[in-house]
């Protein structure tokens, strides 16, 4: 039976050839169009375009890099400036350049810093970390997992419904799996309320938001917003990631309800 271990890129060029060959593992559907795309500006990793059509840059650090988002951003203006000429370029590719490029950003480890900071960029930023793994024949493989950044509600520019959302996942029984968590979720209490964003489905109690269900390209995050029982809100929220389907998110449905209750929802249905 084969025992993995950890192993270690010399360069970052060598780590740029394993995740070229392993860009699915990263996201699927994810096609690279040009490694080091010349910007005018400056070279990002990756320039790809996912299974949505969407421009998205990749840069890539070995290790802990908190100038890698400030690298990234230097290059998201001019790609998008010129994301019009760039689909062109690549006819074969199936890019829609009526939206907004995205920004990918990949390092061994991802400092609390670098995740604030991401906040505050008015950009679609997601960080990954990384981990390679060889197996006795010296073999490298690598895992990604997902550094999942603090929410902030964006004003949709037109109307949202639920199947929009659903659409931006890539797996159609995760779209599946997403659409009935909503259903589950806007029916667990009389009066929860359901709206739309551009990146998830909120529910709301008496106008205070108490839960939502967010979407991403191979998963979807179902968070619980917590309400005391003074009714204020508290600081930190509950959330759970669904990436198999086999999660256990009573925890988080606990939390909704109780945030429910302390709004002055009744106890039971």
């Amino acid at each position: 039976m084969a025992t993995l271990s950890k192993a270690n890129a010399r360069t970052e060029k060598e780590l740029h050839e394993i995740i070229q060959k392993e860009l699915d593992a990263l996201e699927e559907g994810l096609e690279l169009l040009k490694y080091e795309f010349d910007t005018g500006q400056g070279t990002p990793d990756f320039l790809c375009v996912d299974s949505g059509g969407r421009l998205t840059i990749i840069e890539i650090k070995l290790g802990e890099d908190e100038n890698i988002l400030f690298q990234a951003m230097r290059y998201y203006s001019p790609i998008h400036r010129d994301r019009y000429r760039i689909a062109e370029a690549f006819p074969g590719q199936k890019i829609d350049p009526s939206m907004d490029p995205r920004i990918v950003l990949i390092a061994a480890r991802v400092s609390d810093d670098l995740r604030r900071l991401c906040t505050l960029v008015d950009l679609d930023v997601q960080l990954f970390e990384y981990s390679l793994l060889s197996t006795p024949d010296h073999k490298i493989g690598i895992h990604f997992h997902q550094v999942i950044l603090p929410r902030e509600e964006k004003v949709p520019s037109g109307p949202v419904h639920l199947k929009d959302l659903a659409e931006y996942i890539t797996d159609r029984k995760m779209r599946e799996m997403f659409e009935a968590k909503v259903g589950q979720l806007s029916s667990l209490r009389p009066g929860i309320e359901t709206y739309y964003t551009n990146s998830y489905v909120g529910f709301k109690f008496k106008g205070r938001k108490i839960g939502h269900a967010w979407v991403m390209r191979k998963s979807f995050e179902v968070g619980a917003s917590r309400v005391g029982e003074n009714g204020r809100t508290l600081g930190d929220n509950m959330t759970i990631t669904f990436e198999t389907g086999l999660e256990d998110d009573s925890d988080v449905i606990e939390q909704i309800v109780a945030s429910y209750v302390n709004l002055g929802g009744e106890r039971r249905q």
